[in-house]
């Protein structure tokens, strides 16, 4: 069943058991810890530079990419809707040196914050909401940000993707909004923001996938090598965009 909206999403992310395997399951095979190495390279590149003092990151899940926003933030908080994963979050960011961030149980369509945040990030979470609900979260997150202060989330391509879905949709059983940039852009525009870079990641999926299928059960290794060649590899249509956008 193909889950949309705000209950089944929060749902499916307070299992107990999907937060225990979470990282393991998603990020620790090949293809996921190049996606997670690509993410955290491009948050570091895009606001390094702007050199944020307080970062608000949504449904951060067990904390995976928030060592990373760590290194480049003076200080930060990390709100989710579940609790379970909050409480792994909390255990990552002390064993990664990061526990002065801190961890609030809450809902991202009702922000628990004032205006002041440099940055705000989200992953895994805009992209699983139909227009209305991107709408007002983008609303509560232009709330929260400081005036030209910067939101970094994933987006879905939808010339990548779609043709994946519609070959075998039993694999994607999650809601994902799925874009063109024109159409990311505009969408941008009419919440107020101004997008300032679409970096591609996943690019040359099918192929990727093929070496995770096939190198993958008998090699982690020569696997995440062969990917990170194919990935070095100019051109190619990126499954997934990290998205950079300014308050306006």
């Amino acid at each position: 069943m193909t889950v949309r909206g705000r209950r089944p999403i929060r749902a499916a992310y307070r299992e107990a058991e999907v937060a225990e395997d979470y990282l393991e399951r998603r990020f620790r095979h090949p293809l996921g810890a190049l996606l997670h190495a690509r993410q955290a390279s491009t948050l570091a590149r895009r606001l390094g530079p702007a050199r944020p003092r307080r970062v608000l990151e949504i449904a951060p899940g067990p904390a995976r990419l928030t060592p990373e926003l760590a290194k480049v933030a003076a200080a930060g908080v990390v709100l989710d809707a579940s609790l379970e994963m909050l409480t792994r979050a909390r255990r990552r960011l002390a064993e990664t040196g990061a526990a002065g961030w801190r961890c609030v149980q809450g809902d991202a369509f009702e922000l628990p914050f004032a205006a002041g945040f440099d940055a705000v990030v989200s992953f895994r979470l805009i992209r699983h909401f139909e227009a209305g609900d991107r709408r007002r979260l983008y609303a509560e997150i232009a709330r929260v940000l400081a005036p030209a202060g910067l939101l970094a989330f994933d987006a879905v391509s939808e010339r990548a993707s779609a043709p994946l879905r519609a070959a075998a949709p039993e694999d994607y059983t999650v809601y994902d909004a799925l874009f063109t940039p024109e159409g990311l852009r505009a969408e941008l525009r009419e919440a107020g923001f101004e997008a300032v870079e679409l970096d591609g990641v996943q690019r040359r999926y099918p192929l990727l996938r093929r070496v995770q299928v096939l190198v993958g059960p008998r090699s982690r290794p020569l696997a995440r090598a062969a990917m990170e060649a194919i990935d070095r590899l100019p051109g190619g249509e990126p499954l997934e965009w990290v998205v950079t956008c300014r308050r306006a």
